[in-house]
């Protein structure tokens, strides 16, 4: 029995300890997440996306998120040739401790408005940059679901939704375009796209109908390999290779493709306004597609 009374009492003050020890640590935490500053640097955030990309990035609202989140409402992001673009939200959650300790890792999900199956018209991913102030190495990847390319690439494109996965790293010590300059890679599946008419005059690619595309781009230095670019459709299939020079705005890169196509039957009256040879369906035709990716030319 004696054994037992001595014992007690070093076992309370073990416990006491332990569980002040305990709840010093939760205030701590508590108190770094209500007074973190969201403000700066969901300010921050903006000014470094309208800088990095070139459009004009508005929000109508934002707000704290549980536990430590900032959440933009009612986004809408203008650029310059394809206009607006509607977000419906964006929400990202922030490594707090990463940032007390000068790096920034932002995990980020993305909604477009209007989608009525759950779990579309989604991009998610995260961003990490080596200084809180986004001066640095920066790294960006995310997975794209079932996004409306409709919504984004207007007038370009008039139907057809995109699945797939990025990922780009640049450093921001390189200037204005150093997210050009970086290097990453792009693997993406669209499926039922509609392209609507590309260019102006005789040599404007005319719309096409497309029932399924795959692509597989690595770029570094401005410069893309586009390894894989392949589709099928009531227009016919291609596949395609070559490379992309990418310029600001992204919509004037510079396109240099080595394409083959098998036309489709529908395909006939289309390719007349190309000023292609005459040819049948079924039967391969190679040419080139250079240029400006908004004002394509074709060679053969």
């Amino acid at each position: 029995m004696m054994t037992w009374s001595f014992a007690w009492p070093e076992t309370l003050k073990l416990k006491g300890s332990l569980g002040w020890g305990l709840a010093s640590l939760v205030c701590f935490i508590v108190f770094l997440f209500l007074t973190f500053p969201y403000g700066p640097l969901q300010h921050r955030l903006l000014t470094e996306l309208n800088r990095a990309s070139g459009w004009e990035v508005r929000a109508a609202d934002w707000s704290v998120g549980f536990p430590a989140a900032i959440e933009w409402r009612d986004l809408v992001l203008v650029g310059p040739t394809i206009g607006a673009i509607p977000v419906e939200a964006v929400r990202t959650t922030i490594g707090v401790f990463q940032a007390i300790l000068g790096r920034l890792v932002i995990d980020y999900a993305v909604q477009l408005p209007g989608v009525a199956q759950v779990g579309a018209g989604r991009a998610m991913g995260s961003l990490t940059s080596s200084s809180w102030s986004l001066q640095g190495p920066v790294a960006v990847k995310g997975h794209l679901q079932q996004m409306d390319l409709a919504t984004v690439l207007k007038p370009y494109v008039s139907r057809g939704t995109v699945q797939g996965d990025f990922l780009h790293r640049w450093d921001t010590a390189q200037g204005a375009d150093a997210a050009l300059k970086g290097e990453g890679t792009v693997k993406i599946e669209i499926k039922d796209l509609v392209v609507e008419r590309l260019g102006a005059g005789p040599s404007s690619i005319p719309s096409l109908t497309f029932s399924r595309i795959q692509a597989a781009i690595a770029c570094r230095n401005a410069a893309c390999d586009v390894s894989e670019l392949k589709g099928d459709g009531v227009d016919g299939s291609f596949t395609a290779q070559g490379r992309m020079m990418l310029r600001q705005p992204l919509q004037q890169s510079l396109l240099d493709l080595t394409v083959t196509m098998v036309p489709g039957a529908g395909f006939a009256q289309k390719a007349a306004s190309l000023s292609l040879p005459p040819f049948q369906p079924g039967t391969p035709l190679t040419f080139k597609l250079v240029g400006p990716i908004t004002n394509a030319r074709v060679a053969l």
